[in-house]
This record gives C-alpha cells, structure tokens and sequence, in this order.
C-alpha cells in the first residue's frame, strides 16, 4: 500500500503576522496563538499601554520578535505609520480584525460621518494593508490573508446598518481578494459568534441569543484564535476564498 504523506503542519516557523485590533479579545488571542505557533509578530491597536502590555507578555511567553505600532488605522496618519513599520520587513500573514460597530442607530438615522467611520476601519484600511503587502507576498512566492468578519454582515442585525454593510463588503472583497491573489496568495475570511474575554455573557443581549447557540455557551477568543492558526498554516494550503464561521452552531 502506499504510504501517505504526513499530516500537513500547523505551525507558523519563519513567518511575520501582522495582526490589527491586537491589544483585547478575538486579535489578542491570535496574535498569542501565531506567535506560540512560531510566527514574529506586529501588533496594532489604539491604545499604546494596553498594546504594550500585550507584547511583554508574548515576548515573555514565546520569545518571538513583537513590532508593536500604537495607532488609528482608520486615519490616513495612522494608516501610514503601519505601512512605515512594514518597510523594516517583510509580513507573510495580514489579520484585518481591527473594527468598529458605529453605535446602534437606524439608516435614516446614520449621517455620511458615521458611515464614512465604520468604513474607514472595517473595510478600506483592510482594502488598503491589502494593496500594500499583495505584491510583496506575490514577489516572495507566498502569504495569506484573513478578514474578520461578522454575522452582521451575513443577514441584518436591527441598528447596525453601517456595520453590517461594512462587513458584507470585506466579504466581498475577501472573495474578488483570493480570485485576484491566486494560486500565489491565499485569501480567507473567519466570521465569529459570540466571543467573550472570558468566555461569559457580557450583557442581556448575550443572554437572549445564547438560547439560539446548539453549544449553549458563549465562545472565548482563543477558539477563534485556533481556527486562525488553521488558515494561516500550510493544513490550509488549498483553501481560499473560504469563509469559516466558528459560532457555535448558531444559525445566522
């Protein structure tokens, strides 16, 4: 009989992620998993001291290069100071999970401000990380990209109009992504359910919905996490243009 190949690997080695939203929750737990999986790290979050921390505590752990960039990705400055950083090396893996919902309010309600904010994050600073690492990926003869996304831009959420639609288009753009990308670069999405930091109910809300969750729980950041290591590693070498919802069962 012949022998099969060995099990495709899940680990990171020689690798650079850069990973937004990096400081809390679903982007600290992949930013934790990819640098436990062998990947160098960097990190962008908002907040310089949450971020900071964050990266002392993987250097510690992991012993793994950590770039830390404390910026707004949704300006053009802080937009900047990330592609900055990204001329002092090379990046194989881009985590989009840096985003905003915008607040509650209806469509009447929401002012070109707003949607032009809940935009700016969630879908042209991916659009833009994008543009700027495709040909060094293509040039270097592989990568792989990952959009967060979220079931409010699978169907409608009440209220959350600018957010969902800023999701439903990084889907799109995920799939025009991986046709344009192929066979060099893989382009993914991953959609979360309900995350928690602790894998709790945050709120009422939370609780009204878990009744709708087969796993009847709440789901806690390192579980996205671990679905991120999969589509970042060579275990998902022929998979693109792909979304992995990791939600518990719930459905949509």
């Amino acid at each position: 009989m012949e022998q099969l190949p060995a099990a495709p690997s899940f680990r990171l080695d020689g690798s650079t992620a850069l990973i937004t939203g990096a400081s809390r929750n679903i982007g600290r737990a992949i930013a934790s998993a990819f640098a436990h999986a062998g990947s160098d790290l960097v990190i962008v979050a908002r907040d310089p001291v949450r971020l900071g921390l964050v990266a002392e505590s993987i250097r510690g752990e992991t012993g793994v290069v950590v770039r830390e960039v404390a910026t707004d990705i949704a300006s053009t400055e802080g937009l900047d100071s990330v592609m900055r950083e990204l001329d002092a090396g090379p990046v194989d893996i881009l985590v989009n999970n840096a985003h905003i919902t915008g607040g509650t309010t209806s469509i009447v309600s929401a002012d070109d401000e707003l949607w032009n904010t809940v935009f700016s994050t969630n879908l042209w600073a991916p659009l833009r990380l994008a543009r700027r690492l495709l040909p060094q990926m293509t040039a270097a003869g592989s990568g792989c990209i990952i959009n967060l996304m979220s079931g409010s831009g699978l169907q409608p959420t009440p209220e959350l109009a600018p957010y969902g639609v800023s999701k439903a288009a990084l889907w799109m753009l995920t799939r025009y992504l991986a046709v344009e990308a192929a066979p060099t670069v893989r382009v993914n999405a991953l959609c979360p359910g309900l995350v928690s930091e602790d894998g709790t109910p945050r709120n009422e809300s939370h609780r009204a919905i878990i009744g709708t969750v087969p796993m009847g729980r709440v789901g806690r950041p390192e579980e996205i996490a671990g679905a991120a290591v999969y589509l970042a590693s060579s275990a998902a070498s022929y998979v693109t243009g792909e979304l992995l919802i990791v939600n518990g069962g719930r459905p949509w």
